[in-house]
């Protein structure tokens, strides 16, 4: 029993100790899977050039839509982006975990986010809902728009609503479904090392764009619909001046 004891705990420091000693995750565990360590502050992003990477889309021509997969379910859901800043403009991006133990989507990096219900007014109440039940913000969150829908595992398509938060510290109520909350630095996402992913589905291929991250004690892959609309909205706003 005392060996299996100390031969788990060596491991748990083993795998921590790589963790903190490699900056950008490289070798990774010792696998050879290439992780980006975000840093842990950066230079805000003008509030100006985050409207204008919202406006921009307006003039697409599917402007309501990002991804060409038609859901399988009628019902909407919608999700919160919430960028987190100051005066100054927008420091960081809140992503939550889903629990492992959670019926949809579980371990998975995501916005928090839902399916509508009945008594939602509209999307943007949907997503403030959701962003109140999930992490217990109910308060100071300022509309800044939407952004073209994605869908998410082929299955429900949903509406990226874009909030601007300058709570002085931030704190979290996280719903017992959740794993944990991050907050990443926005600017260093532009340039993060984004590989591409070629996902088939239903006949239909989608390069969808995958970033590992090393989180210290853990790694995660934000993947999937989250980051095919995360991406894409990154690569509109590198573009504003």
């Amino acid at each position: 029993m005392f060996l299996v004891f100390f031969v788990a705990n060596f491991f748990i420091f083993f795998f921590s100790l790589i963790a903190e000693v490699s900056p950008y995750g490289e070798s990774f565990w010792g696998l050879g899977m290439s992780a980006w360590r975000p840093p842990r502050e950066a230079p805000a992003i003008p509030w100006s050039r985050i409207a204008e990477s919202l406006r921009r889309p307006q003039l697409w021509p599917s402007p309501f839509k990002l991804s060409p997969r038609i859901p399988e379910n009628p019902r909407r859901a919608a999700v919160g982006v919430i960028l987190w800043g100051d005066e100054t403009g927008a420091r960081k991006v809140v992503l939550v975990q889903r629990g492992f133990g959670a019926p949809a989507h579980p371990g998975e990096i995501a916005f928090p986010g839902g399916m509508v219900e009945p008594a939602d007014r509209d999307l943007t109440a949907t997503a403030r809902r959701e962003v109140a039940e999930e992490l217990g913000l109910a308060d100071g969150l300022w509309e800044l728009g939407c952004f073209p829908d994605g869908v998410a595992k082929a299955q429900v398509r949903f509406t990226p609503v874009f909030f601007r938060w300058e709570a002085p510290e931030p704190s979290f109520q996280v719903d017992p479904e959740l794993h944990r909350v991050l907050m990443l630095p926005l600017r260093p996402l532009l340039d993060a090392p984004w590989t591409i992913e070629r996902i088939d589905r239903h006949g239909l291929a989608l390069d969808v764009p995958r970033l590992e991250l090393d989180l210290g004690a853990w790694a995660a892959p934000l993947w999937g619909a989250t980051a095919f609309v995360f991406k894409h909205w990154l690569d509109v706003l590198a573009d504003c001046p």
